[in-house]
């Protein structure tokens, strides 16, 4: 008399439903590859694909990721990265390399990963608001500046000034790590890892090209891509998904009181021997 094995029919559905969650594959996605358009040159500036041979920069041209721009004395560049809602201003004597430029496609969303190292000089930026997890990060030799929705300008030594938004900025003092949050009209310097009002002459000293970089801003806005001119609270932050327009959340990431006392320690935990007031000490004048 043969054996048999009655297998409840239940018990065969959920096997053959394990079975095809298992071995079937998952949903793919892309990584594509973003493109810096280069909008304008002033003077004279260089790119490189290969990190040794130079070739001079033009308006209209088209790099990738991998590629180097470096500006001359009295000489800057107006760089648009179309995919991010980003468009930036390389100053006079800059160095700058485009390290990822990166969009994540899997079926409806978008995720935008772009991350730039800026090796010498500074540059001023203006940053359509990136719906997370999408980052935007500007690396220098002493820390990085994470960008998603802001306006600001970032040099090799560190320094940052936001003048709207924020920005988060990574960096180090006395051998340690520190950790700031740059809210609009302050300033991080990296002399003394302290986070303090900006001076009016700082802004001024770069006010040009603030200008210049906010055109830029509303003219990428209007040629589309889910950007608006201004956003709902009127500070053109740009509140926007990379592939479903508006984020209409519009938190800022910041709840900072900026009444009387301006006590802007902002996360950062390190004693550095006296009250982190808004000091206008060190090498930086903000």
């Amino acid at each position: 008399m043969k054996n048999t094995l009655n297998v409840p029919g239940r018990f065969v559905f959920l096997a053959s439903a394990l079975w095809v969650g298992v071995c079937l594959p998952a949903i793919s996605s892309d990584v594509l590859s973003g493109e810096l358009q280069i909008k304008s040159v002033q003077g004279h500036v260089a790119f490189s694909t290969d990190h040794a041979t130079w070739a001079v920069l033009k308006s209209g041209m088209v790099l990738v990721q991998g590629a180097e721009l470096k500006t001359g004395p009295d000489s800057t560049a107006d760089l648009e990265f179309a995919y991010s809602g980003t468009v930036l201003r390389l100053r006079p004597d800059s160095l700058l390399e485009l390290v990822r430029m990166d969009e994540v496609v899997a079926e409806e969303n978008v995720i935008v990963d772009t991350r730039l190292d800026l090796k010498s000089g500074s540059l001023i930026g203006s940053q359509h608001k990136l719906a997370k997890p999408s980052t935007f990060t500007i690396m220098t030799p002493n820390g990085s500046a994470t960008i998603r929705g802001t306006e600001y300008l970032v040099s090799s030594d560190g320094g940052v000034t936001c003048m709207r938004g924020e920005v988060a900025v990574n960096s180090s003092h006395q051998g340690g790590p520190v950790t700031a949050q740059v809210p609009a009209g302050f300033s991080f310097n990296p002399a003394t890892a302290r986070v303090v009002a900006t001076a009016t002459a700082h802004i001024t000293g770069f006010s040009q090209d603030i200008q210049c970089v906010r055109e830029n801003a509303d003219k990428l806005g209007n040629r589309g891509k889910g950007f608006n001119d201004c956003d709902s609270d009127g500070d053109h932050d740009h509140d926007v998904s990379p592939v479903k327009g508006h984020d209409h959340d519009h938190d800022h990431d910041h709840d900072h009181d900026h009444g009387d006392d301006h006590d802007h320690d902002h996360g950062n935990d390190h004693d550095h021997g006296d009250n982190h007031g808004d000091d206008h000490g060190g090498d930086h004048h903000f």
